[in-house]
This record gives C-alpha cells, structure tokens and sequence, in this order.
C-alpha cells in the first residue's frame, strides 16, 4: 500500500501510516550523496523517502542524479515522493534560473541536443514530480516556501502559477512582513506569514530546503522553531544529510533537530 495519495500536485501521508519518513534536501550533483541516501532508505525497511529538489546543476554529477531518481522512482513506487525544485523550473524546455549545466552535461554524456533529451527528462521525472507533501497535523514539506497567497490546502494541491513560483522560490526571513526576494522570483515571507500558513494548514512545521549554505552543519530552524532548512549535498562545504522522523502528533522542534541523519 502506497504510503500517500496524490490530490494533485499535493502528496499527502496517510493518517495511519507509521513508518519513518526520510527528507532529503538539495542535491545539487552530488551522486555520492544520492548513493548514501539510497542506501540509507534500503536499509529501514518501511521507510517513506521524501527528496525537495534541486537534483542537477552546480556539482558535477546532474545527469547521473537526475537519471538514478528516475529509476529510484520505479523501483520505490509508493514509498518516495520527489518534489519539485526551483532547479526543475522549466519553461518551454527552457530552464528559469541559472546556471543550468545539467544541458551541458547531456550534450557532453549523452551526446545528443538538449531538444532531443528534454522530452525524456520531462517524462521520465519532471511530469512525475509534485509540489508540496502534507503531513497532517505535523508539517508541510516544499523546496522553497510559502506566501500570502496561499489561501489553503486546495492551493498547495491545484497551484495558480504565481503560488508555484512562490512555492520554488520564496524563502524566510526574519522581518515583518513579505517583500519581493532579491532572487527575482518568489517572496521574503517573515514569522508572521508563516505562523498564519500553519494554523490554516492545521500543522506545526515547515520542511524545506533551497537555501543548503543556511544548513551546512545541519538543519537550519527559523520563526521559532517552525521552519527546517536542509541540506543534502556538498557543493557548499559542510556535511550532507537527512532528517529521519516518525509522524506522530507530539513530535517536537527538538525531536527534528535530533533527526539529522550525516550521509558523508
């Protein structure tokens, strides 16, 4: 039995599901990393694999990561959701950040265009990618953020395109408010924004990852206690890993904070 169902581009965990969930962070390239998460997953048994994005670019092993999740996908139906990151952003084929070497990586390895490896890449991972996973009453795990316009559940579900974007790239700060993130995309959304999104959600975390310099040395915690930064690559110095938790209604901030799991 699948640890959760799809409501669109929302996972959401069963209520009655007890295992442990396992949440990766940014990857980033880092195909070592990624071997030592597959391996960790394999080996607890009943285990739910959760990554946030980021798969390819920046480190130097995209490709390998990115063609690996798609047979981790396959061989762990039902027990791994992979969501979307800012670095799985693409517009007509076209990526929306930079850089993208993952193009380069294809033309280099696989020896064939862009346009000719796109529509497998979009088959293949993209198209089977969600949004967001819903932990009832727990948390809500995203790559990036949240913002204001994120009225409820059925947004995180069945996204407009504005709250996909903010969802990829918006990130917490500590100020009042929400402004516009100097990233270009998304929102700087500040204690009270995220304190308003859980009591609407009806859950006490927010899992992301999208910021790895922030986690360095392990989870990054914001807006009291709320907010869990990760990181699973390399590629910014510090350590890679995991958090390791079991979804129980009394888990705490410190209970998460124990749940670091170093890979490398």
């Amino acid at each position: 039995m699948k640890a959760y169902e799809s409501r669109g581009r929302l996972a959401v965990i069963r209520e009655d599901f007890g295992g442990e969930i396992l949440v990766a962070g940014d990857l980033h390239g880092d195909l070592e990393a990624f071997e030592r998460i597959k391996k960790l997953a394999s080996s607890r048994p009943g285990s739910l694999l959760v990554f946030l994005g980021d798969y390819a670019d920046r480190g130097p092993y995209g490709l390998e990561v990115v063609e690996g999740l798609v047979g981790l996908l396959k061989e762990r139906e039902g027990s791994i959701i992979a969501l979307k990151g800012n670095h799985e952003d693409y517009r007509g084929g076209a990526p929306y950040f930079s850089p993208c070497d993952l193009v380069e990586e294809v033309e280099v390895k696989k020896g064939m265009s862009w346009a000719e490896y796109f529509p497998r890449f979009e088959h293949g991972l993209l198209s089977r990618l969600h949004l967001a996973v819903l932990i009832p009453g727990i948390a809500v795990l995203v790559h990036g953020g949240i913002s204001s316009k994120i009225r409820g559940v059925d947004d995180l579900a069945d996204p407009s395109a504005r709250v996909e974007e903010d969802i990829l790239w918006s990130d917490p700060w500590e100020e009042e408010g929400e402004c516009p993130n100097p990233r270009g995309a998304g929102v700087l959304f500040g204690p009270e924004v995220s304190e308003a999104f859980m009591r609407m959600i009806g859950v006490k975390f927010l899992v992301r990852s999208h910021e790895p310099a922030k986690a360095v040395t392990g989870p990054h915690v914001a807006h009291s206690g709320r907010i869990f930064t990760l990181s699973s690559t390399r590629v910014y110095g510090g350590r890679a890993f995991v958090l390791a938790f079991r979804p129980h209604p009394a888990l705490t901030e410190g209970d998460l904070r124990r749940g670091a799991v170093g890979l490398l």
